[in-house]
């Protein structure tokens, strides 16, 4: 359907259908017309501007369809399925059809604050922007991080219960990789969704399958829609996608899938998504042995460094961690030690996974600052440390060239039996919601659309 001022639109092969609004239903006393191509003999039109509504006026049947201020895009659809229609051709817009958008709407629902603790899969496969499939499955997590946590369960309402009778995520794989085939997916905060597949699938001792991944969060984003938040009901309700129940695995994935579909449609996109994506100047995400490399902008050079570090071996010349004495500066700002350290904060939420944690960054995290990120850990409760000591509960190791000093320093202490988890950048990523593609305008984004807890 095409929206217009007041009622939503539907072009077919010999006809137009008028479905009203219930005001506008109660206004002009009719809450459907239907209207014949036949009758129509031509068609005059009006774009609308940001502050001027437009209209369609059709000749022959003397009605005029009204199009609200900001509705250019819409009228220009109906046009365009209207003259698709007088030719004996199908219409595009109104069955939301973009040729050539083929993808997997993906989302996972995780039963703790191990983000690998995968308790439900949901998937949507979109063929020429259209919905023909979809999926839907309960899962057992995997063996040793197959516990529910209260803030979990009620965030999505998964119990144990609900599960205990379930395949295993490692049983469930094979079928969602059947159903992917060969399709890029797409998710809404995609590095939440890849690396809780990564972490499930190297818990459950098996092989990461290579995927490609796009984001729809970060193309939202770069949509500049004007909205304050770009939570998936948010974005979703901007666009108007229909999001059924959130936190439902399949319904968020249905929920990204089109709004990528939306995103398209309103660019004029037409073709696969790998192109549209790389047209809003995002490179894709891809799952790839234990990595997950994350959606970036294109041209930035985060995107460069990835992308060389991805296919060129890592360089010989190695670079101090930190300046100091007569040794040489780390070449990115973003290595440097920061100054001051933020206070944990004592009213987080004890579920999440950093809060009373002992964390140390090491290594780089372009292009995000490490005052920020410290600054967003000690948001949610953790308490920061400059360099790994017997109180380092959590080493996040960065991109670097070689095995730094502090992580050096934190394996010598497990292997004298001390508790200290290594995390990937990727991972503190997920947990604190953001990801690299949000950083070009500076800071950290937070975004509460895969609580990790």
């Amino acid at each position: 359907m095409i929206p217009a001022n007041g009622a939503h639109l539907t072009v077919h092969a010999t006809g137009i259908s008028i479905h009203r609004t219930p005001l506008a239903a109660a206004l002009l006393g009719q809450a459907e017309v239907t209207v014949e191509l036949a009758e129509v003999t031509g068609v005059t039109s009006q774009a609308p501007t940001l502050l001027d509504a437009g209209w369609v006026h059709l000749d022959g049947v003397d009605l005029t369809i009204d199009f609200a201020p900001n509705q250019a895009r819409e009228l220009e659809d109906f046009l365009g399925d209207l003259d698709a229609a007088r030719r004996g051709e199908a219409p595009v817009a109104s069955t939301g059809a973009v040729p050539g958008l083929n993808l997997i709407g993906f989302d996972v629902e995780t039963a703790n604050a191990d983000i690998g603790s995968i308790c439900q899969i949901g998937v949507v496969r979109i063929v020429d922007g259209v919905e023909v499939a979809a999926g839907s499955w309960l899962c057992r997590p995997p063996a040793g991080i197959d516990h529910f946590q209260p803030g979990n369960v009620a965030v999505h309402g998964i119990t144990p219960d609900d599960v205990a009778d379930q395949p295993t995520f490692a049983e469930r794989l094979p079928q969602l990789l059947e159903f992917i085939g060969d399709l890029p997916v797409v998710a809404h905060n995609a590095q939440f969704d890849a690396i809780a597949t990564l972490r499930a699938c190297l818990a459950s001792d098996l092989a990461v399958p290579p995927l490609t991944y796009g984001c729809s969060l970060a193309l939202s984003r770069a949509a500049r829609l004007g909205l304050s938040s770009h939570r998936l009901p948010v974005v979703a309700q901007a666009l108007g996608v229909d999001l059924v129940h959130h936190h439902d695995a399949a319904s968020d994935a249905r929920a990204a899938a089109m709004i990528i579909v939306e995103l398209a449609r309103r660019a004029g996109h037409r073709g696969d998504f790998v192109s549209f994506h790389q047209a809003q100047g995002f490179t894709l995400g891809g799952l790839e042995g234990d990595r997950a490399w994350p959606v970036l902008k294109i041209r930035s050079g985060t995107a460069v460094a990835v992308q060389e570090r991805h296919t060129e071996p890592a360089p010989e010349k190695q670079y101090p961690e930190e300046s100091g004495g007569g040794r040489r500066r780390a070449p990115w700002q973003s290595v440097a030690t920061p100054d001051t350290i933020p206070e944990a904060n004592e009213d987080a939420d004890s579920a999440n996974p950093l809060f009373g944690q002992n964390v140390t960054l090491s290594g780089d995290f372009e292009p995000f600052d490490k005052g920020q990120l410290w600054q967003d850990m000690a948001q949610l409760g953790a308490s920061i440390g400059k360099n790994v000591t017997k109180k380092t509960t959590i080493l996040v190791a960065g991109s670097w060239a070689t095995k730094t000093s502090k992580q050096k320093r934190a394996e010598e202490l497990i292997a004298k039996g001390q508790e200290i988890d290594i995390w990937s950048a990727e991972q503190l990523y997920a947990v604190l919601g953001i990801d690299p593609a949000s950083a070009d305008a500076g800071g950290t984004v937070p975004e509460d659309e895969h609580p990790p807890f």
